[in-house]
């Protein structure tokens, strides 16, 4: 705002003015003389009450030159003056007049705003309480730009410039008041500091504000925004913390310009803290823990972690958290708290049970202790004893997932498990000529060839079964070595006694000179012989072992398995999103194992879990497994209604490939009861086998070997017993080629 000079001769001319009256009454009085009157001139638009309000002198009292000096600056203070001219004080009988003069500001007939480009010029306007038609007030402006700096600082332009109204003009003549407005300084460049582990120029590329944009507190946490958005949605990182702004020392009043400097960090864990285990302990849960001092905080790995913890089945419930880390100046590391919350893992059982049915297993009752999580060590260990009428069962199992305590030795886990099993299964037998007439007469003596796979026009003997028994003993261990925190690899040795019985009652014996109990020499398990197929398994095929029936053999192997870890799927019992897999390769051998069989059997079992829809899953299967050699009975894949679900009886095969598919769609919130469709299909064959027709009559086209294929479709529902510790039991309703079936299962199908 400009004036002229004249302030600085008015104020001597004032001095004079004042000392001259004086003189002339000091010299002719000797006192000072009295105010007879005062008043004030030159104001035309403020009243004149409002300027005497604020002055002292008063008619009576006695002339004082300070007292007037201090009216003085008592008018000028009120703001409404550009100008207060020196007082005229004049003689007049009986003491002095004392008038006032000022010089008005103008009346203000327009406000303008040059410079903002953020703030519209109204919300400028609607700020400031001088206005048109009011007389300009320094005072009220003054406010009113206090005002204007404290609304661009509330809305992010603080700090930045001394005031935003950076000048003003007050046309004298016009009354047109103009304000200069500077919101804030641009950018001229931006530096990133702190730990953003990225690139400087990626974490630039990603930021909203650029060179050349005009900076504040609002641009800043847009930049934050961005820049958390994309550390999330990319890489699944956290931001720490994020500071900065102007650089002062960079700050070109002048141009108007500064650098902008933002410090990036990464959240990093600096501690782990775990909660609620009375049981477990610590270096269980944190040998899994993968997510460590240093590390940042990435909800991907903090995910499989809890999925780890999850999957082990120690806890019910598994929370984690992210707190204030131990030093508060450092927002940016943090304490990464483990809640978890344990559940029961031993259990000891006894009970007894029915399964039904020629292929059933009768009455059994079952006496068992296990506990996965072995005073609290993660070890396993359990003792089961079963005994029915046509299965017994002896075992004891321990397994140590991570041996030692070192991460080398950590890499290693050890299973042992001690078995002494038997089961005795009935199966139909058919007639192996078409000249027998079914049922065959009581009380015949006469020899009646029979099979348990029909040929021809072979039909089935009513009120006759075949009883087939077989029973194992010895122990394995297994050594498992992990590649990754998703793979282990296995070498199992196996070394066991096996025998083998497949009988049918006389007068019936098995077609093509199988005896029920051989007589003489042990036949050579090594290879099967087409002309003197002594098979225990009533069946004729160059694939399956000719073995005395009932007579011991030594049956030693090694597995060879590459698996996958629970960690894979989000759930070990009911996964939603995920997969499994293990490719498996077992050798029998007669020299270094010493084992009385020679074959291989390969197997690749693979499971995918894919969520679909809100909270459903599509769960997909696939299982082939193939052998060569000669295989003893007890090794054929065997497939029953726990997979074929639409059937009631039990296929074989030397070679099969498993196609299995579920929908599996979530009735309750917490997926305990869940309603299913599903789809079984399976291709078999026994390799070398003669013609056969498979259990219900479909015949085997080809030669010998060829494959042969079921399927069937249904719908299911699962749910969980969790007074009986049971989860995920299965009951299906499926249909197959000859019929429908209902199958009962405890865990998912796969």
């Amino acid at each position: 705002m400009t004036f002229d000079f004249r302030r600085a001769l008015l104020a001597l001319f004032v001095v004079l003015t004042l000392v001259s009256p004086l003189a002339a009454y000091s010299q002719n009085a000797g006192a000072a003389p009295k105010i007879v009157s005062v008043d004030v001139t030159g104001n035309l638009h403020v009243p004149t009450a409002t300027i005497m309000q604020v002055i002292q002198a008063r008619p009576g009292m006695p002339y004082d030159p300070k007292i007037v000096k201090e009216d003085l600056t008592n008018i000028n203070n009120l703001g409404y003056f550009a100008d207060v001219a020196p007082p005229l004080v004049r003689a007049r009988p009986g003491g002095v007049a004392i008038t006032y003069r000022v010089i008005e500001n103008p009346v203000i007939t327009k406000i303008t705003f040059t410079g903002n480009k953020k703030v519209p010029s109204e919300t400028l306007l609607a700020l400031m309480d001088l206005g048109v038609g009011q007389v300009f007030n320094t005072n009220t402006f003054r406010q009113d730009v206090l005002k204007i700096n404290n609304y661009y600082e509330r809305i992010g332009f603080g700090g930045q410039v001394p005031s935003h109204v950076t000048d003003i003009n007050l046309d004298p003549k016009t009354g047109a008041l103009a304000l200069t407005i500077r919101e804030g300084l641009t950018i001229k460049s931006i530096i990133i500091g702190g730990d953003p582990v990225l690139p400087q120029q990626l974490v630039l590329a990603h930021l909203v504000s650029k060179p050349g944009d005009q900076y504040s507190e609002e641009l800043k946490r847009k930049d934050y925004e961005a820049l958390r958005k994309y550390y999330e949605d990319k890489f699944k990182v956290e931001l720490g913390n994020f500071e900065g702004g102007i650089d002062p020392s960079s700050v070109d009043e002048k141009a108007g310009t500064a650098n902008v400097k933002y410090n990036v960090y990464v959240a990093r864990v600096a501690a782990v803290q775990i909660t609620g285990n009375t049981r477990t302990k610590d270096q269980v849960i944190r040998r899994l823990l993968r997510v460590r001092p240093g590390m940042v905080v990435n909800t991907d790995w903090i995910k499989a972690d809890y999925e780890r913890l999850n999957s082990t089945g120690f806890f019910s419930k598994v929370n984690p958290d992210i707190k204030q880390g131990p030093d508060p100046k450092k927002p940016q590391d943090v304490t990464l708290v483990w809640q978890v919350t344990e559940q029961r893992t031993a259990n000891a059982n006894i009970g007894f049970g029915y399964s039904g049915g020629i292929t059933g297993q009768g009455l059994y009752g079952t006496l068992g202790y296990a506990d996965t999580n072995l005073h609290g060590t993660g070890n396993s260990a359990s003792v089961q004893f079963q005994r029915g009428s046509r299965t017994y069962l002896g075992q004891i199992s321990l397994t140590i997932p991570y041996v030692g305590n070192t991460p080398a030795s950590q890499k290693y886990s050890l299973g042992v498990n001690l078995f002494d099993s038997g089961q005795t299964y009935y199966y139909p037998v058919y007639a192996a000529s078409s000249s027998i007439i079914a049922p065959t007469p009581i009380g015949t003596s006469a020899p009646i060839p029979v099979t348990l796979y029909p040929s021809g026009t072979a039909s089935l003997i009513g009120g006759v079964v075949s009883t087939s028994y077989s029973a194992s003993i010895g122990g394995s261990v297994s050594i498992g070595r992990r590649l990754s925190d998703y793979v282990t690899a296995y070498v199992s040795p196996t070394l066991q006694k096996v025998k083998y019985s497949t009988t049918v009652p006389s007068p019936y014996f098995f077609q093509g000179s199988q005896p029920n109990v051989l007589a003489g020499p042990t036949p050579n398990p090594l290879s099967s012989n087409l002309s003197n197929p002594n098979g225990s398994f009533g069946i004729a095929a160059t694939s399956i072992a000719n073995v005395n029936t009932g007579l011991p053999y030594t049956l030693n192997l090694v597995q060879l398995q590459l698996a996958t870890s629970p960690f894979t799927m989000d759930d070990p019992y009911n996964p939603r999103r995920g997969w499994r897999a293990s490719l498996s390769e077992t050798i029998s051998n007669p020299g270094l194992l010493r084992s009385s069989f020679s074959y291989t059997a390969t197997s690749l079992d693979v499971a995918r879990y894919i969520p679909v829809l809100k909270n459903a899953t599509l769960a997909l299967h696939f299982n082939p497994e193939f052998t060569t050699g000669v295989i003893p009975p007890s090794q054929l894949y065997t497939f029953s209604d726990q997979q074929m679900r639409g059937y009631n009886t039990v296929f074989y095969g030397t070679d099969a490939i498993l196609a299995q598919a579920e929908f599996r769609q979530p009735l309750t919130a917490d997926r305990r009861l869940t309603a299913v469709a599903f789809a079984d299909g399976l291709d078999y064959r026994i390799r070398g086998a003669y013609p056969l027709l498979d259990p219900y009559t479909n015949r085997i086209i080809g030669y010998p070997g060829d494959w042969a294929r079921i399927g069937d479709v249904g719908i299911g529902i699962r749910f969980d017993v969790p007074q009986l510790n049971l989860r995920t039991v299965r009951l299906d309703f499926a249909k197959g080629a000859n019929g429908t079936h209902l199958s009962f299962g405890i865990g998912q199908a796969f």
